[in-house]
């Protein structure tokens, strides 16, 4: 917390070390085990923090401030210095703008090559971020199946939402249900299935970013789009993409009033929705072809269903299947 209004480590010892009453530099020193010269220079910190004050007499002991109120007020003093550079950054942020209207087009497309580069542009783009994430999530990856996008639970955390177009071949050869597909939706992630036409992301309208080549066996290049026409038109492509694609149905949705789904159903359900071949269903379950086989037949009595078709209208009518619009 302390470090949020400026102040350092030793600053933070030395006045919770206050929190027991008025001390001198040397009491300090013995209870935080700092020499006398950093508890002075952390006094000095704190003091013109207005966390702690001076008292009377010899040898000199100081007084912590009361920290509901001498906090909050530091607190609020940092705030509005945030929302100063904030404001400053904004208006600097027009300024270019205004500098460079007229500059050649192709300044609003940046090209970035190499793997590592294209790793840092791609998790600076999500950090960038304040309101939402669009993505297609689609082959080739630059990124091992073992990394994922350890970005994308912290941006969750901070309220960003992510709407994630997954391509079928991506959850065939990447993708795992447990170790990330459900935990993400369990974050918040709202996902949904289509095959889709090239990789993407998107940064609320600031940023987008796709493969340079069409096709690529690798992501080796990408292209940084800044805001455009272009970049419009990359945003209603995904929204038009979302609008066709089916939920995914990961998350814990509502269930029938009767005997619901189980768990296992409700995977296997959202599986079959996204067209990926039997045997590699069976593999996302743990599940042997022959017990899948089962398993499907089982369920699809259950739902009184000859077909799968009739399966999924019937989970969908009875609430098996979560749905994430509106």
């Amino acid at each position: 917390m302390f470090s949020v209004a400026g102040l350092g480590p030793e600053d933070e010892a030395v006045y919770e070390a206050l929190m027991d009453g008025p001390a001198t530099v040397p009491e300090l020193a013995r209870s935080t085990r700092l020499a006398e010269e950093l508890v002075r220079v952390a006094l000095d910190h704190l003091e013109e923090a207005g966390l702690v004050g001076r008292g009377a007499g010899h040898p000199e002991r100081h007084t912590a401030a009361a920290p509901d109120v001498a906090l909050e007020a530091l607190l609020l003093r940092q705030e509005a210095r945030l929302q100063r550079a904030r404001l400053h950054a904004h208006q600097l942020a027009a300024r270019h703008r205004r500098a460079h209207a007229g500059d050649d087009p192709a300044s609003l497309v940046e090209v970035v090559t190499g793997r590592m580069a294209v790793l840092e542009r791609f998790e600076q783009i999500q950090r960038g971020a304040r309101h939402e994430i669009r993505a297609i999530d689609k082959p080739p990856y630059a990124v091992p199946s073992a990394n994922r996008n350890p970005v994308e639970p912290e941006m969750l955390a901070r309220g960003v939402k992510y709407r994630i177009i997954y391509d079928p071949q991506g959850l065939t050869d990447f993708h795992d249900l447990r170790a990330d597909l459900e935990q993400n939706a369990a974050r918040g992630e709202v996902a949904r299935v289509l095959a889709a036409p090239t990789k993407l992301i998107l940064a609320d309208d600031r940023l987008g970013l796709l493969p340079l080549q069409a096709a690529p066996a690798s992501i080796e290049s990408i292209i940084v789009v800044h805001p455009s026409a272009l970049l419009e038109a990359l945003g209603a492509l995904f929204e038009s993409l979302w609008a066709r694609a089916l939920p995914l149905g990961l998350q814990a949705g509502q269930t029938a009033v009767d005997a619901g789904p189980t768990r296992d159903d409700r995977r296997l359900l959202s599986l079959l929705t996204t067209g990926m071949p039997d045997v590699v269903i069976a593999r996302q379950l743990g599940l042997s072809y022959r017990t899948f086989q089962r398993r499907l037949r089982e369920l699809l009595v259950r739902l009184d269903a000859e077909t799968r078709f009739q399966a999924g209208v019937r989970a969908a009518h009875l609430g098996w299947i979560p749905y994430d619009g509106p």
